[in-house]
């Protein structure tokens, strides 16, 4: 039979490489919003820069899924990613429309290979958006169109997609992220802003075995120590038992007269 982390001799196959976004997806918002669950993970090195580590290997390999936990139990967590989820399809409608006219390189830019997500998955498609927004604003590998993604940066302010408010969208970011709010290094912005997911580029594949590989050294670190089983099951390490069937009792015979 085989592992949901089945390995070969060459390395993980393509079938698991694609679905493992969707699985770390669910792993991390379980592990960032279930204090329980973070605390005994952290007992084993579980620490705040792993969280944050798996969000960014999320983010680079960006052709997640959309596993989402059943409940929410960090308030302030679930918070977040519902403001986030909330923002993100009509604003990405409004950047796009903005952009698509006045500004077409940074449009194509901004919005390759993005759409507004439901559910945790929006804490991505958000980040990924702010990276790119930050990229036009800053990034070495963009000296060159810096004027044009400079103007296209003031139509989006007028729209009210201001630094203030990209700031406050970092901020939403990293709490629903479940790892608190943490200072980023600008090159390193620009830098992850240029990584876009491209489905079989070697880039893409091998964003998604860095995922792979910090997955399953965390699940299975999960299953070692866990034991409660439904936060396996938020964690997407185990299923929900299926509900014994009652059988219909039989019907009474008829009375004889």
């Amino acid at each position: 039979m085989s592992s949901d982390l089945e390995m070969y001799s060459e390395g993980p196959s393509r079938q698991v490489l694609a679905e493992v976004p969707g699985r770390a997806l669910r792993f991390l918002s379980a592990a960032g919003k279930n204090r329980q669950i973070r605390a005994l993970l952290r007992e084993r090195g579980y620490t705040d820069e792993e969280h944050r580590e798996g969000w960014d290997l999320l983010h680079r390999a960006s052709g997640f899924g959309t596993g989402e936990p059943d409940e929410v139990e960090d308030a302030e967590v679930g918070s977040a990613i519902a403001v986030l989820d909330a923002w993100d399809e009509p604003h990405f409608r409004l950047i796009r429309a903005a952009l698509q006219r006045r500004h077409p390189a940074q449009e194509k830019f901004v919005f390759d290979n993005l759409t507004a997500q439901v559910g945790p998955a929006a804490v991505v498609s958000v980040k990924t958006l702010l990276d790119r927004l930050d990229a036009l604003e800053k990034s070495p590998a963009r000296k060159a169109t810096r004027k044009d993604d400079h103007a296209a940066l003031e139509t989006l302010a007028k729209r009210g997609i201001t630094k203030e408010e990209r700031s406050r969208l970092r901020q939403l970011v990293d709490v629903a992220s479940g790892a608190g709010t943490a200072d980023e290094d600008e090159e390193a912005i620009g830098d992850a802003a240029t990584v876009r997911a491209v489905v079989d580029s070697e880039e893409h594949v091998n964003a998604l075995r860095a995922m792979h590989a910090w997955y399953r050294e965390w699940a299975e670190t999960a299953r070692a120590v866990i034991k409660r089983r439904d936060f396996l099951v938020r964690l997407g390490l185990a299923h929900r038992k299926a509900k014994a069937k009652v059988k219909p009792t039989p019907a009474a015979p008829p009375d004889v007269v």
